[in-house]
């Protein structure tokens, strides 16, 4: 099932005959099928193999032309409400919701005409403020409060998460949505046989949309940028970003100014603008008939009228005139970042930035060598280039190590861009960077919803065939090209510097106070932490221990983020740098009163049109133009709305539509295995759809394991692999991985130390296991031991610069305390205690056969890869290893009632995390367990937690929920969340409620049958659909009996094998709801707070304050 072939015609992927040394530079192809409706629609199909999945997507190029002042952030605004429903999705009873949404509609303009008309006492005078004046008048008083009473009613009628439900129960994945600056797109990866319900959905969206829940789901969006300003680096980064443009759109920044004074006018502006047919292309990647999908295309969207062409961006940045200069003290850093004007997408020059940008980024590039081998002043390093429809900016940084050498650090940057000025890069050096360009590319089209964004963001921005033209224009680079680009775009003239500084955070900013039931009151010294949350689009590569947007959204300012965005691992035309009121009661139908207090909700006459619409006489054959729209109105309030549909759909309701049964059988561990005489095993997985291969090694050498006193031992160990064997030097393994074309990663976590190789198919397999095989068998620890220490200890300092680090540290130290491995944390002192007799001694006893599992997939045969294994001397000679006596970890704490702690830091958010003892490995009823989870908190949007302090209420903008089965010691079982501190104490409040309510009552049969089908149709099948993900699930199976927790987007799941589709199977309703009473425990839970502690406990209610001691 999981062997893949090659296409004949559709899917093949050609690649020129080349050396081993030009191999990097492969050109790839991808024959994607293109339709264009007659009204402008376009339709691209890549038919390929996928494990009977398909990607889906929906792209609109609504790009930041669409936004004006005092509308910036609203695109992405609206891509939140088009989830919303319609007419049809998302109501209990359209006919008694439409009269009351039409008054929202008109009651908001009324509001708005009052408060223009009042413009000069919102007029903000004082330089500080963030928000325009509050004004209030008897008029506007009695405005707003009929309208808070009427959204309430209307939201009492409204199921907004009806699309998550939708979707998931039939087997979707991957349901998220983004906006770049020159798009918004819609995601979701289904069973094949599904297709139709993507397109009703998709048609759905945007044929009549409602705007339900508007106040919390503004405040959700709110809520992610008050988020990005939780890092202390976040306010530098989004002043640079300003900063580098003069006029151009790309710099502007999402201000909480613009998005707490949103309307519902100011996104119809934007969606009558444009959501037109014309600026819609959707993606469908996978085993799927192209003309099948170009049928069932004509059929849902061919009766889209053609709207007006939307209005072009004529704005153009100016050439600079001269150095921008930013100087910046926070807690964070110390960092340079520079910025220099690029071309966009398909200049003749753009394409140089994307070489230029791999050459001096990353841990071994030039900078690299400069800042941090030559010169040991820097400890990481990066650069990026973002593709993009406009001209936009390349960016550069360099982490310091002190403040006293930055001005050094920008020194060493501009003699690295004159030495490529002056044409000292090597043709092989620009070979190697751009194999692994072009190596990325590939690994982008290898999981179908990546490659489906792949595709389709670029086509939004200029054409998917240039993805065809990329190698080649990569690999044909030349010195003279980098040196040109070099010395046209990179001169003091074009240059903005910004000088991050940084400055100690102090005693008196952080303090800890725990509050238990029993009036218990204690001190908790701070510690650091490394734990990343957060994320908002689903694109960044998500492997077994891969970043993903929610580790890039929240390293900080890190040189690692920007050297993540590459062509393909980042979607074309995403953001340019890094990167957003009183929450709604649902109250029940009979709350509302309207203004005359009557409460009868027919008096609001159904109309079809605004008087000022009708006063318009256009010629009926043509689309309206925007200037004749004086008032952006739904579409179903209009008449004619211009671009709407002219044919109902072919199927009515999506709850109409039927499908076949989804079968899926997890594949034999037996078909793939290849185990030495020492007992190492591998798993292979052939592949030939695209012409790479991935190796994978995974090895038992886990964080949780390092010694007390010793933090951060296993992450030193993983990265001192890289810096030599017995026999090559790091300056050897270098040009070996270079003259195949190769890269390598490294990385470390509490489970376990993986390397991961990607490298094109003509590579010599036996050259890059052997490679591996002495990296991870004949380690040379001692070449680059004090240096590689030294900088580990730095990042330890600076692990606790992020907030979320610190709320995880503060509640792993309170639920397992200092004597387990959990509430601990490498700092300075622990790593550089380290010695390198540490180190060695940890790798004798872990790096041993039956320690370390092998992962290959790709185009190599499994009898390529077991003559490669046997080859490897140093892998054959690893001993067999046995047992290892570990210290018996204490359990967790067991709070008694609730057991408070806080932790009081200036912050834009309070941050909670709530839990108590969860798992270790599998219990008997762990199918029951994960089922039940995932409707109270794992499940993502269709979530109660999720639902009621997202949806309806916009407390957070994000909530986690996680029961990872632990690895020797139980894991936590741990709710998190973040949002605003004057309602967040309420969170904690209704969060609690919601787990109360789930341990007394149980779920719904419909919830039930619901989450069981996401499981057997969805998360499961999809865990396997690619060869890599199945290679590495067999081998993580077998090296430590359990597969990796997932946690992609907002959902926290375990997706197991052929025993928990059984037990799924075999599950009732009543082992679920017996779940929930053995694993849930309201009443005795630890609870955290970390953020500007004063503030939160004087916005709680006196019931929240009751609940937690205050």
């Amino acid at each position: 099932m999981m062997t893949r072939h090659i296409l004949a015609i559709a899917a093949i992927l050609l690649f020129c005959t080349l050396t081993p040394q030009q191999a990097a530079s492969q050109h790839l192809r991808i024959d994607v099928k293109k339709h264009v409706l007659d009204n402008g629609l376009t339709v691209l199909v890549w038919e390929r193999p996928s494990a009977g999945r398909i990607g889906t997507r929906s792209f609109y190029k609504v790009d930041i032309a669409a936004e004006r002042p005092g509308t910036v952030g609203l695109t992405h605004m609206l891509e939140h409400f088009l989830f919303k429903g319609s007419d049809i999705a998302g109501t209990a009873d359209w006919e008694a919701e439409r009269a009351v949404a039409e008054h929202v509609e008109r009651l908001e303009r009324m509001i708005t005409d009052e408060e223009n008309r009042n413009r000069g006492c919102f007029l903000q005078r004082d330089v500080f403020a963030e928000v325009e004046a509050d004004c209030r008048t008897p008029l506007i008083d009695s405005l707003r409060t009929a309208l808070v009473e009427a959204t309430a009613f209307q939201n009492s009628l409204a199921h907004t998460t009806w699309y998550d439900w939708a979707v998931q129960s039939a087997g979707g994945t991957n349901s998220t949505a983004s906006t770049g600056r020159d798009w918004m797109k819609f995601d979701i990866d289904l069973p094949a046989n599904k297709l139709e319900l993507f397109m009703w959905t998709e048609r759905s969206r945007v044929e009549h949309p409602v705007l339900r829940h508007f106040e919390p789901e503004k405040e959700v969006v709110v809520d992610q940028i008050r988020r990005y300003d939780n890092r202390p680096d976040g306010k530098f980064s989004r002043v640079m970003r300003s900063l580098t443009y003069d006029a151009h759109p790309y710099g502007w920044a999402h201000w909480f100014s613009d998005l707490t004074r949103a309307t519902r006018e100011d996104h119809w502006e934007i969606f009558h603008k444009y959501f037109i047919p014309q600026n819609t292309v959707l993606v469908v990647v996978g085993e799927v008939d192209a003309d099948e999908v170009f049928e069932m295309a004509e059929a849902y969207w061919g009766s889209w009228q053609k709207g007006r062409p939307s209005p072009r961006l004529r704005t153009v940045e100016p050439e600079p005139v001269g150095q921008k200069r930013l100087t910046v003290d926070a807690a964070a850093g110390p960092a340079v970042t520079m910025h220099v004007p690029m071309p966009a997408v398909a200049h003749p020059d753009a394409h140089v930035f994307d070489v230029l940008a791999e050459l001096i980024g990353g841990s071994r590039g030039l900078l690299a060598a400069e800042l941090i081998d030559r010169q040991g002043i820097a400890t990481g390093t990066g650069a990026s280039s973002w593709t993009s429809k406009y001209p936009s900016h390349f960016e550069i940084q360099a982490d310091g190590r002190s403040n006293s050498d930055l001005d050094a650090i920008e020194t060493g940057i501009n003699s690295v861009l004159e030495a490529v000025a002056s044409g000292s890069v090597t043709p092989a050096e620009i070979e190697a960077a751009a194999g692994r360009l072009v190596l990325n590319l590939a690994r982008s089209l290898d999981e179908i919803g990546r490659s489906a964004v792949t595709i389709g963001s670029m086509e939004s921005i200029y054409g998917w065939e240039h993805l065809n033209d990329l190698p080649g224009l990569w690999s044909g680079t030349t010195p003279a090209d980098l040196a040109r680009v070099a010395q046209r775009y990179f001169g003091e003239k074009m240059q903005t510097v910004g000088h991050l500084r940084r400055i100690p955070t102090g005693g008196s900013m952080a303090s800890a106070t725990e509050y238990r039931g029993d009036g218990y009151s204690g001190h908790l010294s701070d510690r650091q932490a490394g734990h990343l949350v957060g994320r908002h689009d689903s694109e960044i590569p998500t492997g077994s221990d891969g970043l993903n947007s929610k580790a890039l959204n929240s390293m900080a300012l890190s040189s690692i983020a920007l050297n993540l965005v590459r062509p393909g691992t980042y979607p074309f035309g995403g953001p340019v740098g890094a990167h957003f009121l009183q929450p709604e009661e649902k109250l029940p139908g009979s709350a509302f009163s309207g203004p005359d207090e009557t409460g009868d909700a027919g008096k609001y006459p159904v109309t079809q049109s605004t008087s000022a619409l009708k006063t318009i006489t256009v010629d009926p054959r043509e689309p309206l133009a925007i200037s004749e729209q004086p008032w952006y109105t739904p579409p179903w309030m209009v008449d004619r709305r211009p671009s709407g549909f002219s044919a109902p759909a072919p199927t009515p309701d999506y709850r109409d539509l039927t499908y076949d049964p989804v079968g899926f059988a997890p594949p034999d561990p037996d078909n793939y295995r290849i185990t030495l005489d020492n007992g190492l095993t591998t798993f292979v997985v052939p592949d030939n759809l695209l012409p790479m291969v991935q190796v994978s090694v995974l090895i038992d050498a886990p964080a949780m394991r390092d010694p007390r006193g010793k933090e951060g031992l296993a992450a030193l160990t993983a990265d001192l692999l890289r810096t030599g064997t017995s026999t090559r030097s790091s300056a050897d393994i270098e040009h070996i991985l270079n003259s195949m074309g190769a890269t390598l990663s490294i990385s470390s976590n509490r489970n376990r130390t993986r390397l991961h190789a990607l490298a094109p198919s003509t590579a010599d397999i036996s050259a890059l296991v052997g490679l591996l095989g002495e990296m991870v068998a004949q380690p040379d620890f001692d070449n680059a031991f004090d240096t590689e220490r030294e900088r580990h200890a730095l990042r330890a300092g600076r692990a606790a610069d992020n907030a979320a680090a610190q709320s995880q540290a503060l509640f792993e130290k309170t639920l397992y305390g200092d004597s387990h491995p959990f509430g601990r944390r490498p700092s300075p002192a622990s790593v550089r205690s380290i010695t390198p007799g540490d180190v060695k001694t940890w790798h004798q006893t872990r790096f041993t056969a039956n320690r370390i599992t092998f992962a290959v997939s790709g185009a190599v045969s499994a009898e390529e890869a077991g003559r490669a294994l046997r080859q490897s001397r140093p892998l054959n000679a690893l001993p067999p290893g046995g047992s290892i006596p570990h210290d018996n970890l204490p359990g967790p704490f067991k709070p008694d009632g609730i057991s408070l702690v806080t932790r009081d830091i200036d912050i834009r958010q309070g941050l909670i995390i709530m839990g108590h003892k969860g798992i270790e490995g599998l219990p008997d009823d762990h199918a029951a367990l994960e089922v039940m989870h995932h409707i109270l908190a794992g499940g993502g949007f269709i979530s109660r937690m999720m639902e009621l302090l997202r949806t309806q209420t916009g407390i957070t903008s994000a909530l986690f929920g996680e029961v990872e089965p632990g690895r020797g010691t139980p894991n936590p079982y741990l709710w998190r969340f973040g949002g605003n501190p004057d309602t967040i104490a309420e969170g904690i409040r209704l969060a609690l409620e919601e787990i109360r309510k789930m341990y007394e009552d149980g779920v719904t049969e419909y919830e039930f049958e619901s989450a069981r089908t996401s499981y057997m149709d969805g998360l499961v099948p999809a865990s396997y659909d690619t060869p890599h993900k199945t290679a590495e699930r067999l081998a993580q199976k077998h090296l430590f009996g359990l597969y990796d927790y997932q946690s992609p987007q907002y959902l926290n799941y375990y997706a197991g094998d052929a025993a928990q589709l059984d037990a799924l199977s075999r599950l009732t309703l009543e082992d679920v709801n017996r779940a929930a009473r053995t694993y849930l425990d309201p009443e005795n839970m630890v609870i955290t707070i970390v953020g500007p502690i004063e503030t939160i406990k004087n916005n709680a209610s006196s019931e929240t304050r009751q609940l937690l001691g205050w």
